[in-house]
């Protein structure tokens, strides 16, 4: 499986919330609340990135092979692949898991980042 447009709605892609970024749900204004502040608090605490985290969260299943970006410019090619190369702490998972801010069945131990690959959606990878 390959997963496509992690940063399609914006929200993701910026370290922090900004209000009216990403997707408005029913009952929820977009890019905003103590859901997604919380988490990132939490997600600074361990020392990560939003977007780093956003590319290694698909990685925690093992069916996932692919991590597929929108990239217009060489330096987002260049960004996007050193977030590949981060390391985010499994603690991370453990800690929003804990407080019900992920789901309790998303895999533990599978890898934090630096696994699989990031690509353009047009054939060209990431890797440095």
């Amino acid at each position: 499986m390959v997963t496509a447009g992690v940063f399609n709605s914006g929200l993701l892609s910026r370290d922090r919330p900004v209000e009216g970024m990403g997707i408005p749900l029913p009952g929820r204004p977009a890019g905003s609340g103590p859901r997604a502040r919380a988490i990132a608090e939490i997600r600074a605490a361990h020392g990560t990135t939003r977007p780093a985290a956003a590319i290694a969260f698909p990685h925690r299943r093992p069916s996932i092979i692919d991590v597929t970006l929108g990239m217009r410019t060489p330096e987002q090619v260049g960004r996007n692949a050193k977030l590949r190369d981060r390391q985010v702490p499994d603690g991370l998972w453990d800690d929003l898991r804990t407080l019900g801010l992920i789901r309790s069945d998303v895999l533990t131990g599978h890898g934090g980042g630096g696994t699989g690959g990031v690509s353009d959606g047009q054939g060209h990878r990431g890797d440095p």
